[in-house]
């Protein structure tokens, strides 16, 4: 089961250094991957800015349901984590940015 389940977390440090001014950036990243078979894979990231103190999440689903025909699922969100300044009645507070995408190609052998 190892074999299909892998975890990669990560910590970016970025000091800039300009004219204008100094800063530091960090941003703190963790891939998740997992293979149900060598057809089919789910995986996410999940990353926090500090430059912009937004949290993102990307999930994806991949099922090649025949030789060369693939199903891709893709699910993004962003999220402002520095105030309620996005939120609105109705809405999910901090929300800057959501997507569900489906993709589905099939290859035509001739």
């Amino acid at each position: 089961m190892l074999k299909q389940f892998s975890l990669e977390p990560t910590i970016q440090v970025n000091r800039v250094e300009s004219p204008s001014g100094n800063f530091t950036t960090k941003l703190y990243r963790t891939r998740l991957d997992y293979g149900f078979s060598p057809l089919m894979f789910a995986s996410a990231l999940l990353q926090w800015s500090s430059a912009d103190r937004a949290f993102s999440s990307n999930l994806r689903y991949r099922w090649e349901y025949r030789p060369g025909s693939e199903l891709f699922v893709v699910y993004t969100d962003e999220r402002d984590t520095t105030s309620d300044l996005l939120a609105r009645p109705g809405l999910i507070r901090g929300l800057k940015n959501r997507a569900l995408v489906v993709k589905i190609n099939r290859l035509l052998r001739f």
